[in-house]
C-alpha cells in the first residue's frame, strides 16, 4: 500500500509543480493569516485545458495542507490544487486573536479570489472542520464555488459538546490505518493544544446545517462507512439541505479518508468537476 501511493506521489511531481506563499497576515484589512500551497499542471498556466478545474483543499482542526498531501497526487493531473494552513496550522502563523468560521472563511475567499486564473470550475473541499469553513466560503462568495465537497464534515447534532467530539475522536483513532494515525498525531503534536483548542471552541459555535440552507451549489458528502465522527444519518440530513445533494459512503474507511483512501475521494470529486465542466 505504501509503495504504491509512493509511486503515484512521483508521477504527479512529475506532472505538476508547487509553490508556497503566505499572505492575509494580520493588518489592516484584519483577516487571519493563511500560508497557501498551489500544485498546477506542469505545462503551466496558458498551455494546458483553459476550462481546467481549480480544487481549493481546507483542513480539518489540527492538520494542515499535508493532510492532503495524497489527495492533492491524484487531483493535480487534471487542474490547479490549492490548500490553505488555517491560521496556527502547518506553516501559518497565529491569529494572535480568537477567530471564526466566518472569518476564516473570509480569508480563504479573498485568497482564492486572487489566485482564480482560468475559466474552470472550481470545486471547494473541506475535511472535518474544513467542511465548515468550505459551506461558510459557499454561503459568503457563491459566484467562487461551483462544487461543494464535504468529507467527515462536523458538527452532528447528536454530539455537540466537547466531549461528545472528543469521545468519537478517541473511537476514530483507535480504528485509523497506521501511516494515517502517524500524520494525525504528528499534525497534532505541530498544531499544539492552543490552537487546536481554540479551533475546537470556533467549530462548536458554527452549523453546518444551518449553513447549508438555501444554497444552490451542487454538494457531495463523502464519509467513510466507519467515521463515528459523521455518521449516515448525519450525512443524510445535510444532503437533504440542498436540492442538487449526493452522499458517497466509502468502505472500510474512517474519518480521515483524505489521507487513508485518496484514489476514491479523488475519484469522486473528479468526476463531480467532469459534471460541472459540461455544457
Amino acid at each position: 500500500m505504501r509503495s504504491r501511493y509512493a509511486r503515484a506521489a512521483r508521477r504527479s511531481a512529475r506532472a505538476t509543480r508547487r509553490s508556497a506563499i503566505t499572505e492575509h497576515r494580520p493588518g489592516r484589512a484584519g483577516l487571519p493569516p493563511l500560508r497557501w500551497h498551489r500544485t498546477a499542471p506542469a505545462t503551466g498556466p496558458g498551455e494546458g485545458a483553459a476550462d481546467a478545474p481549480t480544487f481549493l483543499l481546507v483542513h480539518g482542526v489540527g492538520l494542515s495542507h499535508r493532510s492532503f498531501s495524497r489527495l492533492a497526487a491524484v487531483l493535480a493531473p487534471h487542474g490547479t490544487v490549492l490548500a490553505p494552513d488555517l491560521p496556527g496550522h502547518g506553516r501559518a502563523p497565529g491569529a494572535g486573536r480568537r477567530t471564526t468560521i466566518d472569518e476564516i472563511a473570509a480569508s480563504v475567499a479573498a485568497g482564492l479570489a486572487a489566485r482564480l486564473l482560468g475559466g474552470g470550475p472550481v470545486v471547494v473541499l473541506g475535511h472535518s472542520l474544513g467542511a465548515e469553513v468550505a459551506t461558510a466560503l459557499a454561503r459568503q462568495r457563491p459566484e467562487l464555488v461551483h462544487g461543494l465537497v464535504l468529507v467527515g464534515p462536523v458538527v452532528d447534532p447528536a454530539a455537540p459538546t466537547a466531549v461528545g467530539q472528543g469521545l468519537r475522536l478517541a473511537r476514530d483513532m483507535l480504528v485509523e490505518p497506521p501511516l494515517t494515525a502517524v500524520m494525525v498525531g504528528r499534525e497534532y503534536v505541530h498544531c499544539g493544544p492552543v490552537t487546536y483548542g481554540a479551533g475546537v471552541r470556533s467549530m462548536l459555535r458554527w452549523s453546518t446545517l444551518d449553513g447549508l440552507g438555501g444554497l444552490e451549489v451542487p454538494l457531495l458528502v463523502v464519509r467513510g462507512a466507519r467515521d463515528p465522527i459523521a455518521p449516515t444519518r448525519w450525512a443524510e440530513q445535510l444532503r437533504a439541505r440542498v436540492r442538487d445533494g449526493t452522499v458517497l459512503e466509502v468502505p472500510r474507511a474512517v474519518h480521515n479518508l483524505v489521507h487513508s483512501h485518496p484514489e476514491e475521494v479523488g475519484s469522486a470529486v473528479l468526476a463531480l468537476a467532469a459534471r460541472l465542466r459540461r455544457p
